[in-house]
């Protein structure tokens, strides 16, 4: 078992010997091993560049679960598909960001991605751009034999799936909406149809937020899903309740967070030196966190992104993380300070 940590909040789980071995041998091995090198290098905060290495599109703002650790509990907006991430912006986007450099993109946010049917045009336009590696998280009630398909030959390199139990009773009380019988058949399907194309990618991320409504199914979770999945990833909880937009989140009572870490003396939150989230409505976010939509940096409608990242804003914050003052930005104290962490 090898074990990896992302940003301070998540555990990654590699029960794969050939793990990135895969990824070498698709993508080629100086671009692949260059690519990771300097992706090491952001998460050390020891290399600043002039334009986003990582790029997250929320193509949709909408979802189809209510899960209770989720804004979308206590959401209420409705949004229509003409409001929607439009491709041909999307498609401009990505030709800048190649051409500066960016080598990876994540194509949600605080939305489920596969409400998108065309999600896949997505996908390949990033791949046939030269971007190396294309992610999608998802809650996988969507995830169809054809939707499988369709990602597998655009050129998806990560799948990651929330599932978060190993029986239908805890599913239920955390992704509420959902069927569990159906997420573990698209899965199973996934697995099957990435076999019959004879690809090696996308790889599957398998992740389990630890709560206290679950915990008690996390030994079962990795060792059914250790000889299945690519990866397992073990998240700690955060709370998007605290403050900011989401201040009420009625239809989430009774649900616990757990216990709130000890604020520490400092934090070097990786994220400003790594990515920003390009919302559809324009907004640009300065990392992927609950706590971000609070963390308007500006917008790419109107501004260049190359502009927004070496603005003021972002300047200031990849300064106050090197010096692990995390406190001094609002936003950045309520997601440090709203996290639980519920291991052993």
């Amino acid at each position: 078992m090898r074990k990896s940590y992302d940003g301070g909040f998540s555990e990654n789980l590699f029960f794969t010997d050939n793990y990135e071995q895969d990824f070498i041998d698709v993508k080629g091995f100086e671009k692949w091993t260059a690519y990771k090198k300097e992706w090491d290098q952001y998460t050390k905060l020891e290399r600043e560049v002039k334009y986003p290495p990582h790029l997250e599109f929320e193509l949709n703002y909408s979802c189809n679960l209510t899960c209770p650790m989720c804004t979308w509990s206590a959401e209420t907006a409705v949004e229509k598909p003409k409001d929607w991430f439009k491709l041909e912006d999307y498609k401009k986007i990505i030709d800048e960001a190649v051409s500066n450099g960016t080598k990876s993109v994540r194509l949600c946010f605080i939305n489920e991605p596969l409400i998108r049917k065309d999600i896949d045009q997505f996908v390949k336009y990033a791949s046939d751009a030269g971007i190396l590696d294309i992610i999608i998280t998802t809650n996988g009630t969507l995830l169809t034999k054809e939707v499988s398909k369709r990602l597998i030959e655009a050129g998806l390199t990560k799948l990651s799936v929330s599932l978060d139990a190993v029986t239908e009773e805890t599913y239920n009380k955390i992704r509420v909406g959902g069927d569990f019988n159906t997420t573990i058949k698209n899965i199973h399907d996934f697995l099957e149809i990435r076999k019959n194309l004879n690809s090696k990618l996308p790889k599957l991320r398998l992740s389990f937020v630890r709560t206290k409504l679950n915990e008690g199914e996390y030994r079962s979770f990795v060792e059914y899903w250790k000889d299945k999945a690519d990866s397992l990833g073990i998240q700690n909880l955060q709370d998007p309740f605290a403050e900011g937009k989401f201040q009420d989140p009625s239809r989430s009572e009774g649900f616990s967070f757990g216990n709130k870490i000890t604020p520490p003396k400092q934090f070097h939150c990786p994220e400003p030196y790594k990515r920003m989230t390009l919302r559809s409505n324009g907004d640009v976010l300065a990392c992927c966190s609950f706590y971000a939509v609070d963390l308007v940096v500006g917008n790419w409608k109107t501004t260049e992104i190359e502009k927004i990242w070496n603005g003021d804003q972002m300047i200031e914050l990849r300064r106050i993380h090197k010096n692990g003052e995390y406190y001094k930005n609002r936003a950045c104290k309520m997601c440090v300070e709203n996290s639980s962490f519920v291991f052993d």
